[in-house]
């Protein structure tokens, strides 16, 4: 019998590009200011290394592709990035599925990366009160990100919950579900966002499979 239903933060519950595009406009703006760029092309500069290269080296190469590259300007532009107010709002889905859940079921959030940017996501959000353990895993240092196993069983030792009583709901198969289900958690990938498409091997897959995360509550029900 499932008791406690545990979620991922990131493209997950709400669409992350949504703080990615917000943060980089906080970025260009004071690019702008300091240096006279245009705001919106070093902008969609950002965007494009995004999509092309992926995270670690968005601003670097931003920054050498006008020129102003300094590696002291890097933390500077990071925490104009973390600190920006985030426009942020649930995916549908998330909004009734968490209303759905609460009060059936104890519910956590395990979510990685800087633990004030999270915090603020969280609270831009308005679903703090949805939650009864939340876990940023980055308080316990990147070792622990997920895949550890950490984060799974510290969020299962507050809620008082056996691994067969839990269910684990995320996107990302690279990292989400396979520690989880060594445990012995159930788990629920849904398909979205930049990993919608990606398929690994059997072991990092999860157990099922939803579109929407309204599905989740059936799901439980017939665990």
């Amino acid at each position: 019998m499932i008791k406690a239903v545990l979620f991922d933060l990131d493209d997950t519950l709400y669409d992350e590009q949504q703080f990615v595009e917000v943060g980089f406009k906080a970025v260009s703006q004071y690019i702008s200011e300091k240096y006279g760029v245009d705001k919106n092309a070093f902008y969609q500069v950002l965007l494009d290394v995004l999509r092309k290269e992926g995270r670690g080296y968005t601003f670097d190469i931003a920054l050498k592709n006008f020129g102003l590259y300094k590696k002291e300007l890097i933390p500077k532009l990071v925490k104009v990035y973390r600190e920006h107010n985030p426009q942020l709002s649930l995916f549908p889905d998330a909004s009734v599925a968490l209303s759905k859940l609460n009060g059936d079921y104890k519910l956590g959030l395990i979510t990685d990366g800087n633990v004030r940017v999270q915090r603020k996501k969280i609270q831009t959000l308005g679903i703090k009160d949805f939650f009864d353990v939340i876990i940023f895993t980055h308080k316990y240092g990147k070792r622990k990100h997920k895949p550890h196993p950490f984060s799974y069983q510290e969020a299962m030792r507050k809620l008082d919950v056996e691994p067969s009583e839990a269910v684990y709901v995320g996107d990302d198969p690279h990292k989400d579900f396979a520690s989880a289900k060594k445990l012995g958690m159930f788990t629920i990938r849904v398909l979205r966002g930049k990993y919608k498409n990606i398929r690994l091997d059997k072991a990092f897959e999860a157990d099922y499979e939803v579109q929407s995360l309204i599905e989740i509550s059936d799901i439980c029900a017939k665990i």
